[in-house]
Parts: C-alpha cells; structure tokens; sequence
C-alpha cells in the first residue's frame, strides 16, 4: 500500500469516529426529548442538525472542510450550551440530568478531537484505543450517575405537610400556607430541579423522581417561587403564607 494510500485511509478513520462523536451528541439531545416527554424545539433542531452533521462526515469522509465545519459547529454547540451542561454535569445524583450531558460532552470531545488528528494524518492505529477509551469514559460515567441516582436520599411526607409537585417541568400557579407549614416537595421528573423562594433564604435542590421537605417560617404575605435551573423559567407560583 501507498504512503498516500495508506494516510488517506487514516484520515478516513479518525473522520468516521468524529461522526461517531457527533451522532453520540444527536443522541444525547434526543433522550433528552424522550425523558422530558415533550417536544423542546431547539433540544430537536440541534438533535436533528448533529445527526445531519453525522450523516455527512461520514459520508463525505474524505472531504477535509465537511470534517472541519463540523468540528467547528460542535464547538459552538458545546459554548452555547455551556450554563446548562455546567449545572447538570454538578449534579451526578440525577441520572437523567446528568447522564445527557456527560453524553453530550464526551461526543463532543471525540469529535473535535478525531477531527484534529484527521486534519495531522495522524495513524489509523490509534482510532482503536482513541474510540475505546472514550466508550469507556462514557460508560462509566452513565453506571456512575445511575448508582447514585439510586442511592440518593427520599423524603417521605409527614402529616400536615403542604405538597409542591414538579411534573412536566411546571409548578403549581398559587399554593396557601399557614406560617411554619412544612412543604413536601414532589420532583415527579426525571430531570432536576429547585425550589427557590424569591428574595428569602429558601433553596432546596430537588433530585429527579426525589422528594424534599422543607418548612415555610416566613411573615405573612405573598412570595414568588421558582425552579432556578437554566431552561426552567416558566416553572414559577405564588407562595401565599397566612
């Protein structure tokens, strides 16, 4: 075989795992769609744009721009979903959280890296233990934040308290309290959230399918309530407390 032969087909090995990056990222924002239960725009197009990505540099392999503007809108793709990577990847006890977003960045990271050692022709060889160590970072990461989603902590209600349900990423629009009331937060998600109380010292991280208590010991009046994560913003009620 030809040295141009030979460095022709390494190029076309490390292009086809940068597709198997990618496709890993179109996955990754589409289990997000399946867990949430509903359609999120943005989640689809850029799952449906990764998977054309994919599809393309796989296909055209052998074209070096194909290859670099796909590393390229991976990169940008990452940085713009940096804030809400950041917040789930700090969160290991939701699989369904953190899970997507571990996924999202190790494709990530195979991809722009593949792409690079394509663009050095860099030995077929290395495709081999390139693609199997980031399986395995992958895989241990899933079985990581599966174990703990199993082991985190439940907190049961108790006579008297107040429920506060998450489900389908919405709160209830008014809850009424008494002053002292214990609240019985229900995440019914697979994907975190918060409850935060606007302008008091109330925020209790809210582990998916998890329960918290947390008691209301505020004046009289009516407070706001919010889910801070990224993405949630329509998840907010009025706390009213007698």
């Amino acid at each position: 075989m030809s040295e141009e032969a030979s460095n022709s087909g390494a190029v076309v090995a490390w292009r086809n795992v940068q597709a198997a990056g990618t496709l890993a990222i179109s996955l990754s924002l589409l289990s997000v769609l399946a867990l949430s239960q509903e359609l999120i725009p943005p989640v689809l197009i850029f799952g449906v744009l990764y998977l054309v990505i994919a599809g393309a540099v796989w296909r055209l392999a052998q074209n070096r721009w194909v290859s670099i503007a796909g590393a390229v809108l991976v990169v940008l793709g990452l940085a713009g979903n940096a804030p809400f990577l950041i917040e789930d990847l700090a969160h290991p006890e939701t699989w369904g959280s953190f899970g997507p977003a571990a996924i999202m960045v190790v494709g990530a990271v195979t991809a722009v890296g593949a792409a690079v050692m394509a663009y050095r022709n860099a030995p077929a060889e290395g495709t081999r233990s390139f693609s199997m160590g980031a399986a395995g970072l992958g895989v241990v990461l899933v079985l990581a934040t599966v174990a703990l989603s199993l082991t985190a902590s439940n907190e049961t209600a108790e006579a008297g308290d107040v429920s506060i349900a998450a489900d389908g990423a919405e709160f209830p629009e008014s809850v009424e309290v008494a002053s002292g009331t214990w609240l019985h937060l229900e995440n019914r998600d697979l994907f975190r959230h918060t409850f935060v109380i606007e302008d008091q010292d109330v925020k209790v991280e809210m582990p998916g399918g998890k329960d918290r208590r947390v008691q209301i010991d505020l004046p009289a009046g009516e407070y706001r309530f919010i889910c801070d994560v990224p993405g949630h913003e329509r998840m907010e009620g009025t706390l009213t407390v007698r």
